[in-house]
């Protein structure tokens, strides 16, 4: 267990130390022209990008691995492709990112995000509904989680769905602070629910803490609504004490002054570190059009230097 507060503002910010231009991005004209020229090969498994490689290389290296852990692709960068277009290349920046992980029992790499009319309650995964507030790390529920995770924005919703970010940096120190018992209770284990998403004779949880710290770096796993429908499935009812962990944590997520929020437009593409950076969305609604309905495709990366 980590038990220093932390200092360097990489890690650690807020709403006030941190706004658009810690992590908002231009591409280069020579990498834009590039992949102009490529257009014809953009659904390749490969392909010879090399300034546009080294300039997505750099943005990793800048905010993902040493800086605050998120960058946005100004989407006005790609006026010049259509939405097709804009999928392969998302799909090309992920795979020199690392490596894509199948998402789901599909074996899909890409998912779309979109609302499907289901709800948490009934046992539906946060990205099929048009609800906010639930901050959380992806893929919680995987032993493996992955180091990053991507979101390219096809058309965005009518009305909200800001997109949220909270240091889990941040939250370690104010527990520390704060609720050091609840931090300790934090670094046990938890059942997180697979969502019904699992081979036979698996088991259909996850047994995971929240918080761990490896290699000098925490590592953080969280959605709420996962975790009172594992220890459900489990029969293992969260504690007094557990409770009183999870509703600390959440007391500080939901500060808003712990929050930046960035409202992702057309043909925006975010990247940010699942592993210390907590997100989630406010509530939207979306248009009647159906080809207007909010949309974004989501990769998972595994980064390939840890």
């Amino acid at each position: 267990m980590l038990q220093e507060i932390v200092t360097n503002e990489s890690l650690v910010w807020d709403k006030f130390s941190v706004d658009d231009t810690k992590f908002l991005v231009n591409l280069s004209y020579e990498s834009i022209n590039e992949l102009k020229k490529k257009r014809d090969f953009l659904t390749k498994t490969t392909i010879a990008v090399p300034r546009f490689q080294s300039e997505i290389l750099n943005f990793k290296n800048r905010f993902l691995v040493n800086g605050v852990g998120l960058f946005v692709i100004n989407g006005e960068c790609f006026l010049d492709f259509n939405n097709d277009e804009m999928v392969e290349i998302f799909r090309i920046i992920g795979t020199f990112l690392g490596t894509l992980y199948v998402q789901n029992i599909k074996n899909e790499k890409l998912v779309k995000i979109q609302d499907e009319g289901k709800s948490m309650e009934s046992g539906g995964r946060y990205h099929q509904t048009n609800k906010g507030g639930s901050f959380h790390t992806d893929s919680p529920q995987w032993v493996k989680i992955p180091d990053f995770i991507g979101m390219c924005c096809i058309n965005p919703a009518k009305k909200g769905g800001e997109s949220k970010f909270v240091s889990a940096y941040k939250i370690h120190n104010e527990m520390l602070m704060e609720h050091k018992e609840d931090l300790v209770t934090l670094y046990e284990k938890f059942h997180f629910d697979k969502r019904g998403e699992f081979d036979s004779g698996e088991s259909p949880t996850v047994f995971e803490p929240i918080f761990k710290y490896e290699n000098n770096q925490i590592i953080c796993r969280y959605l709420r609504d996962y975790i009172n429908d594992g220890h459900k499935n489990q029969n293992s009812p969260l504690t007094i004490k557990q409770k009183q962990a999870l509703d600390h944590f959440d007391e500080i997520i939901h500060n808003e002054n712990n929050t930046i929020s960035y409202d992702l437009k057309h043909k925006d593409i975010i990247f940010f570190n699942n592993r210390r950076v907590i997100h989630g969305r406010t509530d939207f609604e979306d248009f009647e059009d159906a080809k207007k309905k909010r949309l974004m495709i989501r990769s998972w990366i595994k980064d390939n230097q840890v």
